[in-house]
């Protein structure tokens, strides 16, 4: 009799809590890493250095493949995710600032929407500097308030393009953004004499141009970050040259990407139990000491955050409020400045 009262009450919380849901896995497939930028640039260095770690510690042992997507300044990248991938956790992503702000900017036609995304967390910080080469007659912030200087971005409504417009409109410079690079090919053209200058991150610096930073064949003008880099005490930062309400807050919409950089996402809809296992793989991927004696190595600087914080930093950018984004549309929209 109790014998069948216990299965009976078994049966009974079947109904209430259904099925056990099935163990999300990976074994036997191919997961495809689409890395929203260029080859060579920093976006796609931390990710192949982080790649082979991620593989490591995900259920499965699946094959990784990486594929680049960096038109538009990595939107191409964020778009392919969001509309034409697998929504099954196969697929996975990563980008620079420019694709996390855009959709709320409106500029360009995308049809995803950051907040849909399925976070994984975040590799770094941002620290995006303003610079010219060496070789450019551009010494000072001064020098370029009296001549045009031209400088290498990404898509015309990318965030180095925006970061380089909005430094000019709040210091008065005559930046000329020239769009159409992606990160590897920026720098070249500094290096080709296509172009004076460029604003990028050191962390992309860093890795892909460590002697540049080094050696100072580049010369910076201006940090456009949240917090100034010790190495360079004495170059500007452009949050303490601004004393206007409306730019302060442009400023900080602009910078918002950058505190959660080089971020990993899966597809909107992506189910619940492929997220929690590919956030698992990234915490021990980004705490693996191996991982970690690699990207100091190749100096990246790994400074990551869970993927619950970055879903906490999209939220507080879409509460932007809209007269700051207009605004920040008008004064870097590269049509209008060229007018």
């Amino acid at each position: 009799m109790r014998r069948r009262a216990h299965l009976f009450l078994a049966a009974f919380a079947l109904l209430f809590t259904g099925p056990a849901q099935a163990e999300f896995s990976l074994a036997g497939k191919t997961v495809t890493f689409v890395i929203g930028g260029g080859a060579g640039g920093g976006v796609d260095a931390f990710a192949r250095t982080l790649a082979p770690y991620l593989t490591k510690h995900l259920p499965g042992s699946p094959v990784l493949k990486i594929t680049n997507m960096g038109a538009s300044g990595g939107i191409q990248g964020v778009q392919y995710l969001a509309s034409v991938a697998p929504h099954d956790g196969t697929y996975i992503g990563t980008t620079n600032a420019g694709p996390i702000a855009e959709p709320m900017m409106g500029q360009v036609k995308v049809t995803y929407h950051v907040g849909d995304f399925r976070w994984i967390g975040s590799l770094t910080r941002g620290d995006t500097v303003c610079a010219v080469w060496r070789e450019s007659k551009i010494k000072t912030i001064e020098d370029a308030r009296s001549r045009e200087v031209p400088m290498a971005s990404t898509g015309a409504t990318s965030a180095p393009t925006r970061a380089t417009l909005l430094t000019a409109h709040i210091l008065g410079l005559r930046f000329k953004p020239i769009p159409g690079y992606d990160g590897g090919t920026a720098l070249l053209a500094l290096e080709r004499g296509e172009v004076e200058g460029t604003c990028t991150t050191l962390g992309s610096l860093r890795t892909t141009r460590p002697e540049w930073v080094r050696n100072g064949q580049l010369r910076l003008l201006v940090q456009v970050s949240m917090t100034k880099d010790p190495e360079f005490p004495l170059v500007p930062r452009l949050a303490d040259m601004v004393s206007d309400a409306t730019q302060k807050s442009m400023l900080e919409f602009l910078q918002a990407p950058y505190e959660f950089n080089n971020p990993l996402m899966l597809p909107p809809g992506t189910p619940d139990e492929a997220l929690l296992v590919w956030r698992e793989a990234f915490q021990k991927a980004v705490a693996d000491k191996a991982y970690l004696g690699e990207a100091e190595a190749r100096l990246q600087n790994v400074a990551p955050r869970t993927g619950s914080e970055v879903e906490t930093l999209v939220a507080r950018m879409l509460a932007t409020p809209p007269e700051i984004i207009e605004r920040l549309k008008q004064v870097t929209d590269i049509g209008l400045v060229r007018q």
